[in-house]
Formats: C-alpha cells, sequence, structure tokens
C-alpha cells in the first residue's frame, strides 16, 4: 500500500469492534451506514480526535493551555495522519455568504496568504508584477497628460465606514485645501458630512496641475509628496465638469472608483506595459468585502433578472391588449387591478 494512506488499526470507539481500515489520502471519502454502526466514532471520535490531539502536542506549552484537547481515541495504531479540521454535522445557517472556508476560517488565513506572497502577473503581457521608480511614474504622468487638466491624489481611505471628522481637520492643519470623497472633489474648509454606516474611498488632493511643458519639476515634488501620504500609491484623476451632487447623495450611493483615473504605485507595477494596479490585501480576496466583491452579483454568485421575451411574447400588443401574458386581457381584469395598473399601463404607452 502506498506510504501516505491514512491506516487505522484496531478502532474501538463506541460501536466499533477492532476495525482495521485504509483511507487513500487526497481523494473524497464518504462514509455511508445505518444509524449506529459507527460512522460518527471512525470520523470524528477517531480519526478527528487524533489529528486534534497530534496538533496540540506539537505546540508549546503556553499555547496548549488556551486550546482545548481531545482524549486520546481508543485505537491500537493510526499512520499516516496530518492535522484534521473537524466541520459540524449541524445545519450552519441560512447565509448565502457562508461557505466550507469561512465556516472553518480557513478563508481568513488563505486571503492573508494570497495577499503577502502572492506573486502577480499582468494581465496584458502576463509578466510578473515587481516594484516601479519615481522616474517612470513621472515620465508615465507627462505622456499620459499632454494638453489635458489633472490631479494628483494621494489614497487614505479606502472603502471604510465613519464620518472621518478627525481626519479632515489633520488634513487641514498640514496645509490641504481639497479632497476627493466617494469622486466628488470638496473644500475641507467647508463642513462635509458623511454617513458614519456607509464605506467611504478618500484621497487628498495634492495639487492640481496642466499637461504642458515645464511642469517636471513641479510635478516630481508631488508625485514625492503624494507617494509618502499615499503609502507608495497615488492617482492621476483628470478633471470633469462638476456637478450638483449632494454630500446626502454621496453618501448613499455605491462608492466606485473613476474609470479616468490612473493608478501609480512604486511596489506594485507592470514595467514594461507601464501600468500600475492597486497592492494585493486580504480584503481584495474577500467576495465579503466591497474591494473584492463582484461588481455585478455583490458577491453573492448569483443574478436575479428577468426574460422579457417570456414577459411581453408579443411586442405588437398594446398594453390593453394584453402584451403581459402573466396579466391577460385589460377587459378580464377586475375593477381593482385595472385602477392599480393604470398607471403602469399609461407609463408603458407613453
Amino acid at each position: 500500500m502506498p506510504a501516505s494512506d491514512i491506516i487505522i488499526k484496531g478502532a474501538r470507539e463506541h460501536n466499533l469492534r477492532d476495525v482495521d481500515l485504509v483511507l487513500p489520502r487526497n481523494q473524497l471519502i464518504c462514509l455511508t451506514g445505518v444509524s449506529g454502526s459507527g460512522k460518527s466514532s471512525l470520523a470524528f471520535d477517531t480519526l478527528y480526535a487524533e489529528g486534534q490531539r497530534r496538533y496540540v502536542e506539537s505546540l508549546s506549552s503556553f499555547a496548549r493551555q488556551f486550546l482545548g484537547q481531545m482524549p486520546k481515541p481508543d485505537v491500537d495504531l493510526i499512520a499516516g495522519l496530518s492535522p484534521s479540521i473537524s466541520i459540524s454535522q449541524k445545519s450552519s445557517g441560512n447565509n448565502p455568504r457562508s461557505t466550507v472556508g469561512t465556516i472553518t476560517e480557513i478563508y481568513d488565513y488563505l486571503r492573508v496568504l494570497y495577499a503577502r506572497v502572492g506573486q502577480g502577473f499582468c494581465p496584458s503581457c502576463e509578466r510578473p508584477i515587481s516594484a516601479q521608480s519615481q522616474d517612470q511614474i513621472i515620465a508615465s504622468i507627462i505622456e499620459q497628460t499632454k494638453d489635458k487638466k489633472f490631479q494628483v491624489l494621494a489614497p487614505i481611505i479606502r472603502a471604510q465606514k465613519g464620518e472621518h471628522r478627525d481626519l479632515f481637520e489633520d488634513l487641514l492643519k498640514q496645509g490641504f485645501v481639497r479632497v476627493r470623497v466617494d469622486g466628488d472633489v470638496v473644500s475641507l474648509t467647508d463642513e462635509i458630512n458623511l454617513d458614519r454606516q456607509m464605506r467611504h474611498d478618500i484621497e487628498v488632493v495634492v495639487d492640481r496641475l496642466q499637461g504642458k511643458p515645464g511642469i517636471r519639476s513641479r510635478l516630481a515634488e508631488s508625485i514625492e509628496l503624494a507617494l509618502r501620504i499615499g503609502k507608495g500609491n497615488l492617482i492621476v484623476g483628470f478633471e470633469e465638469e462638476e456637478t450638483d451632487a449632494k454630500t446626502s447623495k454621496r453618501s448613499k450611493s455605491k462608492t466606485k472608483r473613476n474609470p479616468q483615473d490612473h493608478i501609480y504605485s512604486i511596489a506594485y507595477a507592470c514595467t514594461a506595459c507601464n501600468i500600475s494596479f492597486d497592492p494585493p490585501t486580504p480584503q481584495k480576496f474577500s467576495f465579503n468585502s466591497p474591494q473584492g466583491m463582484c461588481e455585478e452579483c455583490d458577491g453573492m454568485g448569483e443574478l436575479y433578472t428577468f426574460d422579457p421575451d417570456l414577459l411581453i411574447p408579443d411586442q405588437d400588443k398594446s398594453f390593453k391588449q394584453g402584451c403581459i401574458e402573466i396579466l391577460g386581457k385589460w377587459k378580464d381584469l377586475g375593477r381593482w387591478r385595472r385602477h392599480i395598473y393604470q398607471g403602469v399601463a399609461d407609463t408603458i404607452e407613453r
């Protein structure tokens, strides 16, 4: 038999009577049998108990005092067993975001592992993403912003809840005049009211420039300051026409980055394509975080929509002629249904 197999000899927990068993590794194994045949005794009270006991005993005495240790199972020999994880047989709830990874908390460790030691690759040329020098960033910005008005921004807050009043006061004391909050540029001297229950993106407006000859020295100073405030990251945003969006409207809307923004990073960029990316964080690998969830399904993995062809099979009919099949013809509806759907009919026909 392969040396990697899990070997059990003389298992006698509960209903088991000197059971000898060989379990192949790296395969999905299902234990079946009638009630009381010893399925749980073999899986939980024998295999899991021994794997958990070995893992706890490998820790220091200081760490063992904080962990509960299961008793040694009644078995003659278990070979080839690794530290194991047990998932309770009871229902974990009806939360659609709950997975095996979240229940066992393995997902938390994987997110940190991917963010810290994972190697990123450029989606355009598929080359490894590496560091980018400040001179390369300056040359790229000069090339991208010819004859255009743009702003140099330093990202400070990314998808965090709160009003951030202390942050605004501190930035004003440092000499900054403007910040961009959820895509809108506002003055720090004005009263900024944010919904503390919503997530916000905040960037400091370091400088406002226009792409023309002779701005390299000023741009270099702004880039250096933005990289220091943004911890190695900066954003170049092209100025748009001002809108009349109110703070309350901004607070309720879902924050999305301006598609015209260009991200620059000294630590995470493709030097061949001259493209920078946001540095990976554990939140970006989480479907429960706004930074990592899909923008279409919000991390749920499902989209709910309807087929217009099934709802209105005959496009040539009017509302009163019965274009919506589930309602039927107008004359077949009761008086109260006609009153309810009259407004809908007027809207559709207009």
